[in-house]
């Protein structure tokens, strides 16, 4: 003969516990909420309604071919053999000091040409003071 075991009784709703998380929720957010900076106290300085910068008037594109000749906006300036690409320093330099360092030069390398010749191309661009260099795709 088995005995049975007595039902367990239902359990109710604590509402204790929930008493106790709900005050130290508040607690919180009341000690971090003393914590944050107005925001007149942060000093950011916004742009203001004066001229606006003007576009830069050119956009260089230096392609590298497969081959490791360098372009220049589409004209040949560089061999594989011209390893500190003289030509192109000469015209970034000269573009530079009359356009300024900011002018936005993009460099399209052929996806299978050799690693080294972005590294001279890159090179060349920083010997020359460029500041604006951007990598695109090759169209």
């Amino acid at each position: 003969m088995r005995i049975k075991a007595p039902p367990e009784p239902e359990m109710g709703f604590q509402i204790a516990p929930m008493v106790d998380i709900v005050f130290s929720l508040m607690l919180f957010f009341m000690c971090s909420a003393s914590t944050v900076k107005p925001e007149a106290q942060l000093g950011v300085t916004l742009p203001g309604t004066g001229e606006a910068a003007a576009a830069p008037e050119l956009e260089v594109y230096i392609g590298i071919q497969q081959d490791g000749s360098v372009t220049l906006n589409e004209t040949p300036i560089g061999t594989m053999a011209d390893e500190r690409l003289p030509e192109l320093r000469a015209k970034l330099q000269s573009w530079t000091k009359r356009f300024g360092d900011k002018i936005p030069v993009f460099v399209q390398p052929h996806p299978g040409v050799p690693h080294q010749r972005v590294v001279d191309v890159l090179d060349a661009c920083a010997a020359s003071g460029v500041k604006n260099l951007s990598f695109s795709e090759v169209q």
